[in-house]
């Protein structure tokens, strides 16, 4: 009976081996496809940040390319702008220069207008002079071709003389 109960220690002592080897297995088993499934998991979040990170440099790149065109666009007007400026400034010294000159103009047109008022009130003070000079020296003349005393042929030739001195004193 011995043997029997080595025999029968020796199956439950496999049968206890089998177990536990069953047991760990199916332990393992539990944790490779708990871990696999985390890793995969972890995989496929990963894939989904790869996607992501992608798709943000792609909106990264876009960006600093449309940044780039704007830096450009910004520099092209900051040139415009400063030429412009440089036009104004020019222009506004021309501006300047011009209402000066015409300021000077109207000084001028101020003092020839004057001048020429006064030169036609003295043209027509000298016309009305003539005028009265030519009167009397057709009084002479009408006195001198009816043989008129000497007396009055000296008093208009006095007239005259005194019209002229007038005429000189303008």
């Amino acid at each position: 009976m011995m043997e029997r109960d080595v025999n029968l220690k020796l199956i439950y002592i496999i049968l206890i081996l089998l177990l536990a080897l069953v047991g760990t297995s199916v332990f393992y088993q539990i944790r490779y496809n708990d871990m696999k499934s985390g890793y995969e998991r972890s995989f496929e979040e990963l894939n989904h940040t790869l996607k992501d990170l992608t798709t943000r440099q792609k909106d990264m790149y876009y960006n600093i390319s449309e940044l780039n065109v704007s830096v450009s666009r910004e520099i092209a007007l900051a040139q415009k702008l400063e030429m412009k400026t440089s036009e104004l400034e020019n222009i506004s010294r021309e501006f300047s220069f011009l209402q000066q000159q015409l300021f000077e103009c109207q000084q001028n047109s101020d003092l020839l207008y004057a001048n020429s008022t006064f030169s036609n009130r003295l043209l027509a003070e000298h016309a009305a002079s003539v005028e009265r000079l030519q009167k009397k020296i057709d009084t002479l003349k009408t006195d001198v071709e009816k043989g008129a005393q000497k007396s009055v042929i000296i008093e208009d030739i006095k007239d005259i003389q005194t019209e002229l001195d007038t005429l000189r004193s303008y």
